[in-house]
C-alpha cells in the first residue's frame, strides 16, 4: 500500500513539474540577456570593443588607485573594476579608446566611475544578468537597474563606464564634453587596428582635417639637421618613414635630430599631432618632442608603441611664427627606434568654458583656513579664478577672491562655524564658468 501511494505521489509530483517547467523555461529565455553583436567569441583573436559612455577624470593633484599623482593633461583611464587596474606607471591592462576619427592606447591606472567591481567587458562578469560590454551604471541610469543606483547606494546621475584624463580627452580624442566612445579591452586579445584582417569599418586613423597644415619627412619645412645615415622605411604618411635608433645622450656619432617648421596662416591655437608608422623597429615610449610656440617651449613625451597606426596629439599651443617642432634619438635609451614622419597642425577654437573647484580647505594652527583651488580648460587655458564663501547652513554667497591668477589663499573666518567655498574660470577668450548650485567643499572652523 505504501509503495502505491508513493507511486501516486511521485505520478503526481512529475505532472506539476511538467505542467511548470516550460514556464519557467519561457521565462528564463525571455529574461536572461542576449549577446550584444559585437559580444567576441572566444577563441576570438581580436579584441572585443564596446560603445560606452565616457566622462572626463580632472582631478589634476589627486592620486589615483594604482599611487599615480595626476598631472595637467594626463594620460590613462579609470575603470570600474579593481581586476584590472595597473601597477603605478604600469601598462599590464590596456585599452584603445576611438573617438569619431581619432584613436588612443591609454593604461588602466584608476578605479571607476560608480562601480568598483563591475567587469563589464568580462563574459564571467559580476552582474552576471546583465549583458556582456554594458556597464552597471549604464544599466542602472537608462533602466533602472539595481534601483538606479550604484554599488555604495548612491543614485547614478550619467550612464558612464569609462573616466578619460584630460590629456588623452581633450588632445588625443579631441572630446569637449562627456560622449560615447568605442573602447577595446586590449588584455582580451588583439588590437584590431594592427590585428590581420581588421574591420574595415574602424575610422580613418591618416584622415587630415580642412584646413590642417601638414609637413611631412623630406618634404617642404621639414629639415634633417643632425645625423648621417638615416635609416628609411617602406611605410608611414607619403609611403615612407626616417628612424633612428634611441640614444641616451647626444653625441656627434650616435644623435639624430628633426626639425617640422609649418607654414601657419597666422596667429592662433592649433593642435599639434604626429603620425606614428606601423612598420620598423619597435618604436620608443619616451619619444621626447620639443614643440616652440608663441615664445617658449614645451616638451611632450610620447608613447610611440601605443600611438602606431595612426596620429597622435602633442596637446594644444598658442602658435604664429617661428613655431616648430624638434625631435631627436635622445629618450634615455630603452633599446628601440624612434620615429620620424609627418607632422600636422589642426586650427581650434576654444569653444567650452573653464571647469574648476574649491580642492582643499585645511584649518591651520592659527585658526585661518588655508583655501586651494585649480582648474582646467580645454584650448587657451585658465586666466582667472572667482572664489566664494558662505556661512552655513543658509548664509549667502559673498564674493572673497575675484579674478585671482593665484591658487591658494587664507581665509580668516570671522567667526567659529561651518563654512563653503566654491569656484569659476574664465579662459584667456573670456568664456566664464557658472556657479555651481553645490558647495565644492565644506569646513568646519572650532
Amino acid at each position: 500500500m505504501l509503495s502505491m501511494q508513493r507511486l501516486l505521489f511521485m505520478t503526481l509530483l512529475g505532472a506539476i513539474l511538467a505542467s511548470f517547467l516550460p514556464v519557467h523555461r519561457a521565462y528564463a529565455e525571455e529574461t536572461q540577456p542576449s549577446a550584444p553583436p559585437n559580444a567576441p567569441v572566444a577563441d576570438s583573436p581580436v579584441a572585443p570593443t564596446y560603445r560606452i559612455f565616457a566622462t572626463r577624470q580632472g582631478r589634476v593633484g589627486r592620486r589615483t588607485a594604482n599611487g599615480h599623482i595626476i598631472q595637467p593633461r594626463d594620460r590613462f583611464v579609470a575603470l570600474p573594476s579593481w581586476s584590472v587596474l595597473s601597477s603605478r606607471g604600469g601598462r599590464e591592462y590596456q585599452v584603445r579608446v576611438t573617438y569619431r576619427n581619432r584613436s588612443v592606447v591609454l593604461p588602466v591606472w584608476d578605479v571607476g566611475p560608480w562601480n568598483t567591481r563591475d567587469d563589464y567587458w568580462s563574459p564571467n562578469r559580476r552582474y552576471s544578468d546583465l549583458p556582456v560590454g554594458v556597464p552597471m551604471a549604464q544599466a542602472a541610469r537608462q533602466q533602472g537597474y539595481n534601483n538606479g543606483r550604484d554599488e555604495f547606494g548612491r543614485r547614478i546621475r550619467q550612464p558612464n563606464g569609462i573616466d578619460i584624463a584630460d590629456g588623452a580627452f581633450w588632445d588625443d580624442l579631441g572630446m569637449t564634453g562627456s560622449d560615447w566612445v568605442e573602447v577595446t579591452f586590449l588584455w582580451l586579445g588583439a588590437d584590431p587596428f594592427t590585428a590581420t584582417g581588421s574591420d574595415a569599418s574602424l575610422p580613418d586613423r591618416t584622415a587630415i582635417e580642412p584646413g590642417a597644415i601638414v609637413v611631412d619627412d623630406g618634404a617642404e619645412g621639414y629639415n634633417a639637421i643632425d645625423g648621417k645615415n638615416w635609416q628609411r622605411a617602406d611605410c608611414g604618411f607619403g609611403g615612407s618613414h626616417a628612424w633612428s635608433y634611441d640614444t641616451p645622450q647626444a653625441t656627434a656619432r650616435s644623435q639624430h635630430r628633426a626639425v617640422w617648421s609649418p607654414n601657419l596662416p597666422g596667429e592662433g591655437f592649433y593642435e599639434v599631432m604626429a603620425f606614428i608608422p606601423t612598420c620598423g623597429p619597435t618604436p620608443t615610449d619616451q619619444a621626447r618632442y620639443l614643440v616652440t610656440h608663441s615664445g617658449a617651449v614645451s616638451e611632450v613625451v610620447i608613447d610611440q608603441a601605443a600611438a602606431s597606426g595612426g596620429w597622435v596629439s602633442l596637446g594644444v599651443f598658442h602658435m604664429g611664427p617661428g613655431s616648430k617642432v624638434t625631435l631627436t634619438n635622445q629618450t634615455g635609451a630603452d633599446g628601440r627606434a624612434v620615429h620620424f614622419d609627418a607632422l600636422k597642425w589642426v586650427p581650434r577654437n576654444d569653444q567650452t568654458a573653464p571647469d574648476a573647484s574649491v580642492t582643499e580647505a585645511a584649518i591651520l594652527p592659527d585658526g585661518n583656513v588655508l583655501v586651494r583651488w585649480d582648474g582646467q580648460d580645454d584650448i587657451s587655458g585658465i586666466a582667472s579664478f572667482d572664489i566664494q564663501v558662505r556661512r552655513l547652513p543658509d548664509g549667502e554667497w559673498i564674493d572673497w577672491r575675484m579674478w585671482a591668477t593665484e591658487r591658494e589663499a587664507i581665509f580668516a573666518p570671522p567667526a567659529p562655524g561651518a563654512y563653503a567655498f566654491r569656484a569659476r574660470a574664465r579662459d584667456w577668450t573670456g568664456k566664464e564658468q557658472p556657479w555651481s548650485e553645490p558647495d565644492d567643499i565644506q569646513i568646519i572652523v572650532p
